[in-house]
């Protein structure tokens, strides 16, 4: 397994500032990210305040300094950072980084992992994490191989992951939550309206409907479109999630009895992945040269605050590598 000398988590401005400038350096980095065109800056039509690329697409700005990184010689890897472990050596500390498939080794870590989505931990969520709880279906499904278990999918890859948990054997309750669904909607929509010439705007968004649910329509799969009140269990671990779907009334509310729950969001908070890691109002907080209250580990862009300004990210993507650098070479 490579070692590299600093690992980014975030592709977005700070996460490939601080690439360019660690390759630079002539440090041996990787960035770990979700897909950048699934970011909200990628989905922005137009760009006009960031100095020197005026009127330009979010995606245009973030494909040419992904490639900009690349051709420098960083390494990517799509993937959702799952668990960051620091393992203290005799006179150091390295980071061992855990994904859906992979373990990275690094020397730094900058977090540049974005605002908060303000989405909360569902009530039982952190009290029967690793007892029932899980991020991940790809790391712990086979532990829950021919049982059942509630998917919550807030990702755009949760109907994957609720296909891979089918085909394990288990008995999957995927419950996709209202606000996602709608946001499914209009993306759905909106792809619709840029349909070809030869395929109307309701025929393609009703072919994209059938075959998302055809996908999805497995024996062993029941889909729910509901609220999620909370993840129940007792002292053994989980015993079900318990929601109220969205075409009843009042407050008639089901509990889905299951063993395991995986909860499935773009991205696991810094919280999450470092717990040590000093948060306030759901922002890393860093000194002026963006160090964390954790040896090794820096952070950059809006996951440490307002102003949400990619010149600001791209700036403390860049003075948070300079540290990393610094703390590299006094080591």
């Amino acid at each position: 397994m490579t070692t590299y000398d600093i690992a980014i988590i975030g592709a977005g401005p700070a996460g490939l500032s601080a690439g360019i400038t660690a390759r630079a350096r002539n440090k041996e980095t990787i960035i770990i990210s979700n897909k950048f065109e699934n970011s909200p800056l990628a989905k922005s039509k137009i760009v006009d305040n960031y100095p020197g690329m005026p009127h330009t697409s979010g995606f245009e700005m973030l494909d040419t300094m992904t490639a900009q990184a690349r051709n420098l010689g960083c390494a990517f890897m799509n993937a959702r950072v799952i668990t960051v472990l620091p393992i203290k050596n005799a006179d150091t500390t390295t980071f061992s980084i855990t994904t859906g498939s992979e373990v990275v080794e690094a020397k730094a870590l900058i977090m540049a992992t974005g605002s908060s989505t303000g989405a909360k931990a569902i009530d039982g969520e952190t009290e029967y994490l690793g007892r029932g709880v899980s991020y991940c279906a790809t790391c712990d499904g086979m532990l829950f191989r021919n049982a059942t278990v509630c998917l919550i999918g807030l990702s755009s890859d949760a109907e994957e992951e609720a296909l891979f948990l089918a085909e394990l054997g288990a008995t999957v309750h995927y419950v996709v939550p209202e606000e996602s669904a709608a946001a499914a909607s209009e993306e759905s929509a909106a792809a619709a309206s840029e349909a070809s010439a030869t395929e109307s705007a309701a025929e393609s968004n009703a072919k994209g409907n059938a075959e998302s649910a055809d996908k999805i329509n497995q024996p062993n799969i029941t889909t729910y479109t509901a609220t999620v009140l909370a993840i129940e269990g007792d002292a053994l671990g989980v015993t079900g999630v318990r929601i109220k779907e969205a075409d009843t009334e009042g407050d008639l509310e089901t509990t889905i009895p299951c063993q395991g729950v995986f909860i499935l969001r773009p991205s696991v908070a810094p919280s999450s992945l470092l717990s040590a890691l000093e948060i306030k109002d759901d922002f890393i907080q860093t000194d002026a040269a963006k160090k964390t209250n954790l040896a090794g580990v820096f952070a950059a862009g809006d996951c440490t605050g307002k102003p949400h300004q990619i010149a600001k990210a791209v700036g403390e993507g860049q003075l948070a590598c300079f540290s990393a650098v610094e703390y590299l070479d006094a080591l």
